[in-house]
């Protein structure tokens, strides 16, 4: 997912997507044991994936509603309402008319899924939701093999723009490249661990697709404000030079 000023500014006015009569005092009820799922059931984005392989979201990744995953970004991951609610407006270009959608459904490319992903391939590759280990092994090694900071963050996003547009992807428009900046730390900014990512985190979240306990057990707000805070600072060192 994804987060724009517009979306954040439509959320600050229409409170987002919270559905208070869902079940919050189900929540600390529910199985959250990590139980990978099937990839043909999962798309390109291993945060949702990680929460439905851990019961925030539901386990097949089918029938999924905006406030559900509102509900599991606040629950789980410790985001404010604004943060939440804005990273879901980029959802609703997915939904059926019943109102839900599935995980595979954000495989459609260049709704949420986009070229230059630091760990998938481009969508003119054929593959654009696979975890590819050597990239993952790439954005390490663009940290030295020490763990990952903005700074080697900066680095990835230079490297794998470049190596995009080598293998035949199109520019990307600027509303896209502006998401591309906020994805790229969007592990950063959920993890909050001090502005490092060790590789045990990155294992986690991008191998297994599952959230360990120092992210869900840390109750830091992930708000809009660090966000754009660790955007900015990955922006720093792509523009003065990492």
């Amino acid at each position: 997912m994804y987060l724009t000023l517009t979306n954040i500014a439509k959320t600050a006015f229409t409170g987002g997507y919270r559905d208070k009569s869902q079940a919050a005092s189900r929540h600390g009820e529910e199985d959250h044991t990590y139980i990978k799922g099937d990839i043909e059931t999962r798309g390109p984005c291993p945060g949702l994936n990680a929460l439905a392989n851990q019961g925030y979201l539901p386990r097949d990744g089918k029938n999924l509603t905006i406030p559900q995953v509102q509900h599991a970004l606040e629950t789980a991951l410790h985001m404010s309402p604004l943060a939440a609610g804005s990273l879901c407006s980029s959802l609703p270009p997915l939904l059926r008319k019943d109102g839900t959608f599935d995980l595979v459904d954000t495989r459609r490319h260049n709704v949420i899924e986009h070229d230059s992903s630091f760990t998938r391939l481009d969508f003119h590759q054929g593959d654009n939701y696979t975890f590819q280990p050597d990239m993952l092994q790439a954005m390490i090694d663009d940290a030295d093999g020490g763990p990952v900071t903005l700074r080697s963050l900066a680095k990835t996003f230079i490297r794998r723009d470049k190596e995009s547009r080598a293998a035949g992807a199109p520019k990307l428009p600027l509303r896209l490249w502006f998401v591309r900046v906020l994805q790229a730390v969007g592990v950063m900014n959920t993890a909050q661990t001090g502005g490092i990512l060790t590789k045990e985190v990155l294992h986690a979240v991008f191998v297994e697709e599952r959230f360990p306990e120092i992210i869900l057990e840390n109750p830091t707000p992930r708000t809009v404000l660090t966000l754009l805070g660790n955007a900015l600072g990955m922006m720093r060192y792509v523009i003065f030079g990492p």
